[in-house]
């Protein structure tokens, strides 16, 4: 083969298959045998100078898409519906710096309605920290991979102050005095079945002016025209009707109702604590437990006192003769103890008391016709000052004693006192003895007489008096009248004293 052509001929004694011969020296500048020079291939190095090239060029594109990025929003990028794409910050903060300040929003929505300008609302944007937001939503070093995506940037607004909740929470409060709120489950009385069934919630027109608020919030947030107020706008029950805690205080409450009893004062029945009148005392606490309220029965109790506290009350009445008397004063008359009245009212209710139970009192009279009706019996002692005449009736009503008399001095002073009182002792004979006088150190009188009944305290009563030689009339007025006590001719005086006991009620009037 000549030479040139890439291959050399083999020594003898190859078997054809190409085996190199046994090595020799040889001088360095000679060829290896059987290879030649490499020479690199036509067009590679230029391949490698060109894609150097274009890496160059794509970062020089990567770096200046990256620091376009970083001021300017990636493609299809929008904010309140306006198309921002390639806008630089500035443009984006005068854009919706001009929104905010012709804002307005109108809220409506369960029979709710709120108009609401940015003046109203205070509304503000702090632009440069929402195209900070904004920013910080895209990547500009991700470039090449973010101007495939879209974005709506209107979450990123961050708008108000004060003012609209100050505006919202105004105007809900205006909304709800007219609104009707919501309705806990609780417990009704029946009257027809005498008990207590559970009573559903109910949910009532008024708003909650929390959830009005976030309602608004979020539409300012976002800077939408309107917001519309849902169910969740309104105020919420907190208890249910299928609240395990209500049926077992219906149960406690229908246990409380079985007492029946008729409070009595005297003969008469003047209130009764049955299953309508307890009812009115039950009160479904916090914790959904029922009990009677005792600060009612207390209300309830004082109700009863005034109606039958006759004490120092004014009574009318016709006398046994057909005249109207009225009488107020004195220190006879009924007291009711109200605190022991609560107690007995407190226990009957627990117990199931049923039947008549008397009024306990401080102090008792003889009957009971009301409040300023005749509180004492048949049976008493009348002084009319206007007559200047006494009646004693017994114990049938019947008039068993008269006679006139000459009462006190009519100076201030020395005046009978008006009023329904009772004979605190009797005594025969006894001494009169007056004041002591500071001018001699001794009393003003010292009498002695046949019969002695004093009504008030011990020292103004009925008594025999020799030393008037009449009765009657307006000798009182006239120079005759006595220091206070009721003067009667000495056999009247003794007449009655057989008569009168301790204890009998004595009414002095005009």
């Amino acid at each position: 083969m000549a030479p040139g052509n890439g291959s050399q001929g083999r020594h003898a004694g190859n078997d054809g298959k190409g085996e190199e011969p046994s090595r020799g020296f040889r001088p360095a500048s000679v060829p290896r045998s059987g290879s030649a020079p490499r020479r690199p291939k036509p067009g590679r190095k230029e391949g490698i100078i060109a894609a150097c090239a274009v890496a160059a060029v794509l970062v020089v594109v990567y770096l200046a898409g990256a620091f376009t990025f970083m001021d300017r929003f990636m493609p299809r990028t929008t904010v309140m519906g306006e198309d921002v794409s390639f806008k630089t910050s500035a443009e984006v903060q005068d854009l919706l710096a001009d929104i905010a300040k012709s804002y307005a929003l109108d809220v409506s929505g369960q029979g709710f309605s709120l108009k609401l300008t940015s003046a109203d609302m205070g509304t503000g944007i702090n632009v440069q920290s929402v195209t900070d937001a904004m920013h910080a939503d895209a990547n500009p070093w991700a470039w090449p991979v973010e101007v495939f995506g879209s974005r709506d940037e209107t979450d990123r607004l961050a708008t108000s102050n004060g003012k609209l909740e100050q505006a919202v929470r105004t105007a809900v409060d205006a909304f709800n005095e007219g609104a009707v709120p919501p309705r806990n489950a609780g417990l009704d009385y029946d009257a027809g079945s005498s008990s207590f069934v559970v009573r559903a919630e109910a949910a009532g027109t008024a708003l909650d002016a929390d959830q009005v608020l976030a309602a608004v919030s979020a539409a300012v947030a976002t800077l939408a025209p309107s917001a519309t107020l849902g169910e969740d706008a309104l105020q919420k029950p907190t208890l249910f009707a299928d609240d395990t805690r209500l049926a077992k205080a219906a149960d406690d409450a229908n246990a409380l109702l079985k007492a029946d009893f008729n409070l009595k004062l005297a003969d008469t029945v003047v209130a009764r604590a049955n299953a309508d009148q307890i009812a009115d005392w039950m009160r479904l606490g916090d914790d959904v437990t029922v009990g009677v309220d005792e600060d009612l029965v207390a209300a309830w109790v004082q109700d009863i006192a005034s109606a039958c506290n006759t004490y120092q009350a004014r009574r009318t009445f016709t006398r046994a003769d057909g005249k109207e008397v009225s009488v107020s004063g004195g220190v006879y008359g009924w007291i009711v103890d109200k605190d022991q009245l609560k107690k007995t009212v407190m226990d009957g209710v627990r117990s199931a008391q049923a039947g008549d139970v008397t009024i306990p009192c401080e102090q008792e009279a003889g009957a009971y016709d009301g409040l300023h009706g005749r509180d004492w019996g048949k049976r008493y002692l009348d002084i009319d000052l206007a007559e200047q005449h006494a009646r004693f009736y017994g114990d049938d009503g019947s008039l068993a004693w008269e006679s006139d008399i000459v009462s006190g001095t009519p100076d201030g002073e020395h005046d009978t006192p008006e009023g329904v009182y009772v004979i605190n002792g009797k005594e025969s004979p006894s001494k009169l003895i007056g004041q002591m006088e500071p001018e001699t150190g001794k009393p003003e009188y010292q009498t002695e007489v046949k019969a002695w009944m004093p009504f008030v305290e011990n020292y103004i009563g009925l008594h025999d008096a020799d030393w008037q030689p009449a009765f009657g009339g307006s000798r009182y007025a006239s120079g005759f009248g006595s220091h206070g006590c009721v003067n009667l001719p000495v056999e009247k005086a003794t007449a009655l004293y057989d008569l009168i006991a301790t204890g009998d009620v004595v009414v002095c009037h005009w």
